[in-house]
């Protein structure tokens, strides 16, 4: 497993791909069509910080949809591989409307494992 998610902390083990699946529903328990919307996650190693470790969008690294699962979130194990580790940061992930309403359906610490086989 290249992941893991506990109480919203994503464990990203560096040289590794990282894979989520997440469904967003209503308040009936019914998948919410996301093929309108877009999407934006980021990661910085703190709140204030300026600099991100990383940034993703639906353009790139996060694809969504109108099925269960409908929020899919792959970064490469080449990307993962370039990313700093160990690392503790924190991250989010929003969904933006069509009509341009922000929700934030995810948030928590990130931490990057260092890889040791190269």
């Amino acid at each position: 497993m290249s992941f893991s998610l506990v109480g919203n902390t994503i464990t990203i083990e560096q040289g590794s791909t990282f894979s989520l699946s997440i469904n967003w529903t209503d308040s009936n328990g019914s998948t919410i069509d996301l093929t309108s919307y877009t999407a934006r996650m980021q990661c910085r190693v703190g709140h204030a910080a300026s600099a991100t470790v990383f940034s993703l969008t639906d353009a790139s690294e996060i694809t969504l949809s109108d099925a269960d699962p409908n929020v899919l979130i792959t970064i490469a194990a080449a990307t993962t591989a370039a990313y700093d580790a160990p690392l503790l940061g924190v991250y989010d992930l929003e969904l933006v409307s069509p009509s341009g309403v922000v929700s934030k359906i995810l948030k928590g610490e990130l931490r990057i494992e260092a890889e040791v086989t190269r």
